[in-house]
Formats: C-alpha cells, sequence, structure tokens
C-alpha cells in the first residue's frame, strides 16, 4: 500500500503537518527515532508573533517582505497552537512580552519594525520602559512537554500512524513514490520494515534533499531556573540573558546561543547574571540545543526532487517557529493557490474527501 505522507521526525513541525493532513483523510505515517515525546517536548515554551531582532535581521537580509511573510506564518501557528490547546482542553496562559533584544534603540529605530509588524497583522506597539523603547505585545505561555502530548494525542487520534525508536536506513526514489526502509532501536531487531508514499516530509535531514537544507551546526543555550514569581516575558539584546520568563512560581532564564564549547562560560556568566540582578541562586540549571535558523527564518519548503518536503532551522521543533514551518507544510501538501502544482497527487486528495465524509473528520 502506498501511503499519502511519511513524515520523518515527530518534531512540532512534523506532528503538526501529520494532523492536519491526517485531519483531512490523508494517510499518513510519522517516523521518528527518538522515545514519545522527545523531540517535540522542547524550547521555551513561548509563542509570539516575532522578535524585533529576529525581524530586523530577516529585513537586512531579505527585505520587508521575508518578515511579513514570516509574521503571518507565526500568526497561523498561534491560532494553530490554540486549537490544539483548546481540543486537549488546557487553559491556554498570555502575558505581556517586553521586547527589547535590539538592545539600546531609538523609538525612531524601532518605528520601522514596528509598521512591519503591524502590517502583518501582529498587534505591536512601541512603548517606553526602565531600560529604554521597546516593542511590546502579547505572548501566549505553554508548558512544552504538556503541549508535545497534546500535539501526540492529536495526530494520533485523527488518523495518523506514529512510529518511535525507529532509524532510517534506506530512501529510494521512485516514480510517483518513495520507499522509506527503517529498523527498530534494538540491538538485536534485524527485520525491517519498507513503507512507501507519494510525499515524504524531512524534518531531520536525512533524505537527500532535507540535508541539503542545513542552516549550519546546533547551537546551545543555557537555562537557569530562579525562585523568583515574574508576570511577563521580557526579552533583552544578551549576553548573559536573552530571555527571562514565567514558569510557575519561579522565572526561567535563558541565555544567549553559543557553541557547545562556549556553554560552561555562558552558563557561569547567566548564573552570575541572576545573583547580581535577583539575589538569589538558580535552582535548577541546564540547556537546549537549537538547530539553526537563516537569519531568523525557518527553512521550509518544497524541493526539486518531486515528492520531497522538508523544515529545517528552528522551524523543526521549537514550538513557534515548528508549528508555522508544519502548518506551511500541510498547505503545500494539500496544494493550496500557488502550490498546487507541488501538492499531492489527485488521487490521494479524491481519496482523502471520501475518507474525511466517511469518517465525518471535517
Amino acid at each position: 500500500m502506498v501511503r499519502d505522507v511519511v513524515v520523518l521526525g515527530a518534531t512540532i513541525a512534523g506532528l503538526t503537518a501529520a494532523r492536519r493532513l491526517a485531519a483531512d483523510g490523508f494517510a499518513v505515517v510519522v517516523l521518528d527515532p527518538n522515545p514519545e515525546r522527545a523531540s517535540a517536548a522542547i524550547g521555551h515554551g513561548v509563542a509570539a508573533a516575532a522578535h524585533a531582532s529576529t525581524c530586523a535581521n530577516m529585513a537586512g537580509a531579505y527585505g520587508d517582505a521575508a518578515v511579513t511573510e514570516h509574521v503571518r506564518r507565526n500568526l497561523a501557528g498561534l491560532e494553530e497552537i490554540r486549537k490544539v490547546m483548546a481540543t486537549a482542553g488546557i487553559a491556554p496562559v498570555t502575558t505581556l512580552l517586553e521586547d527589547h533584544s535590539l538592545g539600546v534603540a531609538l523609538a525612531r529605530e524601532l518605528d520601522r519594525v514596528c509598521r512591519v509588524l503591524r502590517d502583518a497583522g501582529a498587534e505591536v506597539r512601541v512603548a517606553e520602559g526602565p531600560g529604554g523603547p521597546g516593542l511590546t505585545s502579547r505572548a501566549l505561555l505553554v508548558d512544552p512537554y504538556e503541549y508535545a502530548a497534546a500535539l501526540h494525542t492529536q495526530a494520533c487520534r485523527a488518523g495518523a500512524r506514529v512510529t518511535h525508536d525507529v532509524t532510517v536506513t534506506h530512501i529510494r526514489r521512485f516514480d510517483g513514490h518513495t520507499d522509506i526502509t527503517v529498523r527498530r532501536n534494538m540491538a538485536w531487531e534485524r527485520d525491517f520494515e519498507v513503507i512507501s508514499a507519494h510525499a515524504v516530509v524531512d524534518t531531520l535531514g536525512v533524505s537527500p534533499w532535507g540535508s541539503l537544507a542545513g542552516a549550519g551546526q546546533p547551537q546551545y543555550v543555557p537555562t537557569l531556573r530562579i525562585p523568583v514569581v515574574s508576570e511577563k516575558v521580557e526579552l533583552h539584546a544578551g549576553p548573559p540573558v536573552w530571555m527571562r520568563r514565567p514558569s510557575g512560581e519561579a522565572t526561567l532564564l535563558l541565555g544567549p546561543k553559543c557553541t557547545r564549547s562556549q556553554l560552561p562560560s555562558a552558563a557561569e556568566a547567566l548564573a552570575t547574571w541572576a545573583g547580581a540582578e535577583f539575589g538569589v541562586e538558580g535552582e535548577q540549571a541546564g540547556q537546549l540545543v537549537i538547530d539553526p535558523s537563516d537569519h531568523g527564518r525557518p527553512i521550509v519548503g518544497a524541493s526539486a526532487i518531486p515528492g520531497g518536503f522538508y523544515t529545517r532551522g528552528n522551524g523543526r521543533g521549537e514550538l513557534m517557529n515548528g508549528t508555522a514551518s508544519g502548518c506551511y507544510l500541510a498547505t503545500l501538501l494539500l496544494g493550496v493557490d500557488a502550490a498546487r502544482h507541488v501538492g499531492l497527487p489527485w488521487g490521494s486528495r479524491l481519496r482523502a474527501v471520501a475518507t474525511r465524509k466517511l469518517f465525518r473528520r471535517d
């Protein structure tokens, strides 16, 4: 049997796309090398329209049109996150986001970024603060593990088959379909399974088209939980701190992105800053591993190889860009608007309509 879509990686992007496609009646299989939820329960759990520094970098590299597209995808992703939370019965938690990621900037320097964000549909404004002007908006706070569990459950409930602890060993492209060979992650396992699909979404970079979409070596972010109650999310230019966000009765601090060798010194600087700023010692130190993006823009799209789709950079697993990328991939596969020539074949679409009507998934 040839499936409609195989998704490589039960990441935020992978599960989001799988949920959307399965709900529309398509036959979807998700393959992941890690235990359940491990690939999706990552990140800081803050979802917002955009960050000022990200938009400034993106505009400098690609122009305002790229920023507009980025923000619109994020807004669509925010709606998707809210839908998942509502279906799971998770009460949304919103808070104020104060964005000083551009550092010491004049109000007129922020006006351009603010204007682009507003034109794209984001509710943001320039506001004065004790540290100078910054952008203010609303952010959605999510528990990464809780959200990953809800997304996984809903993808399976929609009809997607999600398999964990497997390794992709071969990918072969044929006329009209792709064969994916997988083995279970067990030392004594010798049997393998071949799954055929019209389209393959690669969020792990293991396919020929996905590996070419890499953006560089992984980056590391030191984290520190401190026993201080906070009521808003704050972005800093850093170092030693990039973000601080509420986390129950505590605050989670995140340092700047760095290499593996720089991580110990960055973590030490973050702890020193917390002691000087709040007069407390950290309760729990940790780290995040970030798949770098292209000037802040997730790398996502359809490949030149028919049936190949990919998302890399922080678009594969991070909450905001991962969700936005997953929604965008689902739109591509559905062949909406300009994507009508790269989407799934008409046979898959007609079968999906029949399946959806039969099981009343719409």
